[in-house]
């Protein structure tokens, strides 16, 4: 990546922490020291990374982006992510870009695939791919942008949509095309993810979840791990711990009340899943980084 953008960025990512900009779906992370393996939910996201790399696992499933590649996390999907390099002399810079489904829509209804759709293979919702010299330009120019509320009013959804065009044009897009294509087995498990993220506290039936897609039980299972790289039942338990999670951070619930609006009965039973997976106990939760708002 061109160290003209990582020497702008510097001159006002002045501190560790995410950055809110004038571009609602753009924001800027930095962080100046290494990060240990740490449960997060990716939730329809395109991540650059101007400077250093990250690495995400999706159960045994690992991939690297930095300055060369992109991640592309085109459903909601419970990750482990870690910075083993940032430091203050070079701290990891990345962007974080959230996926707009009705641009990706359109663009995919203009595009022509250069690939058959009708595989029998049902591809993983997470994937890596090529920092173009023209995607290289595209986020020079909208770093320039989101500095600017008039800016981002006027040019940001422009420079959104040619940067989406670039990315469906990369050599492992085929995933969001068999997104968007309604009948395929990844836009059905994209739908019933939703379904979980909207109604996580009650109770999910894996059968009826199958039934909803008009697919059976076992099939549903397979293609479900395929895309996610977890079982059903393990999706949902992740999702109720990271709900539970931003509860206790964003609204200060006491952890009785958090394990109830997450489907949880039993309090100790919630614990304990809890910090099993965080690694730490509710009480003991805290943001991970301060968040900003660009000036």
């Amino acid at each position: 990546m061109n160290k003209t953008i990582v020497n702008k960025l510097n001159t006002f990512l002045k501190q560790d922490g995410f950055y809110n900009t004038f571009l609602d779906e753009v924001k800027l992370l930095k962080i100046s020291a290494p990060m240990v393996l740490s449960p997060c939910i990716y939730d329809n996201w395109i991540v650059f990374t101007f400077q250093n790399s990250k690495t995400v696992k999706l159960n045994n499933h690992t991939l690297e982006y930095n300055e060369s590649n992109y991640l592309v996390a085109s459903s909601k999907l419970p990750l482990e992510s870690q910075t083993d390099f940032a430091s203050e002399a070079e701290p990891m810079i990345s962007m974080i870009i959230s996926i707009d489904s009705n641009e990706i829509h359109q663009l995919i209804q203009e595009l022509s695939p250069g690939f058959p759709l009708q595989d029998t293979d049902t591809l993983q919702g997470t994937f890596v791919d090529r920092v173009t010299p023209e995607i290289e330009n595209i986020l020079y120019r909208l770093i320039e942008v989101i500095k600017s509320k008039e800016e981002s009013k006027i040019l940001g959804k422009l420079l959104l949509r040619e940067l989406f065009y670039r990315v469906l044009k990369g050599e492992n897009s085929k995933f969001l095309y068999k997104l968007f294509d309604q009948s395929s087995k990844e836009a059905k498990i994209a739908r019933t993810l939703q379904t979980i993220h909207n109604d996580f506290a009650n109770d999910l039936d894996i059968e009826s979840l199958a039934r909803k897609e008009d697919m059976s039980v076992a099939s549903f299972h397979t293609h479900f791990k395929n895309i996610t790289a977890h079982s059903p039942l393990q999706y949902i338990k992740k999702i109720r711990l990271a709900k539970a999670r931003d509860l206790i951070i964003q609204e200060k619930l006491k952890v009785n009340e958090v394990a109830i609006k997450v489907g949880y009965d039993n309090i100790s039973h919630f614990s304990r899943e809890f910090k099993k997976y965080f690694g730490f106990s509710p009480k003991d939760t805290k943001a991970s980084y301060e968040e900003y708002d660009l000036e």
